[in-house]
């Protein structure tokens, strides 16, 4: 069975707490990501992600350029380890009902597996496949 490891984003991007959310949500556009993880000082402390800003904004719950990514950034609740089975990765996205987890290796984060690596994974098995 093939591994998170294999498909997962090897660059990890983050941002500071304080950084403006604005600035942040830039950031992912700009490198064409869907996430970034929080890193205070040299610890991952949260995520934050362009469908929890878009939640946000359309409620009108905030001013983009008067927020810091610590308010409305969430906690880091879950990660994956490298070599577990994309299978696992697939069940815990399902059941969490989230798009982005980070990777550990040894005890530090060392990529991201989103829904993208999983649609990576499965048209890769899709055209292995005769139907």
């Amino acid at each position: 069975m093939r591994k998170v490891g294999d498909y997962m984003s090897t660059t990890v991007y983050s941002v500071s707490p304080d950084e403006y959310a604005h600035k942040a949500v830039e950031k992912m556009y700009e490198n064409n990501i869907g996430a970034l993880l929080v890193k205070d000082g040299e610890e991952y402390v949260g995520m934050f992600t362009k469908t929890d800003w878009m939640t946000l904004v359309l409620r009108g719950e905030c001013d983009p350029k008067a927020i810091k990514v610590s308010a409305v950034m969430t906690q880091l609740k879950f990660t994956i380890g490298k070599d577990q089975t994309i299978a696992e990765a697939c069940s815990m996205i399902e059941k969490n009902n989230i798009r982005h987890i980070p990777v550990k290796e040894n005890g530090k984060i060392v990529g991201m597996f989103s829904v993208k690596d999983l649609e990576k994974y499965y048209l890769q098995l899709h055209k292995k496949t005769d139907f």
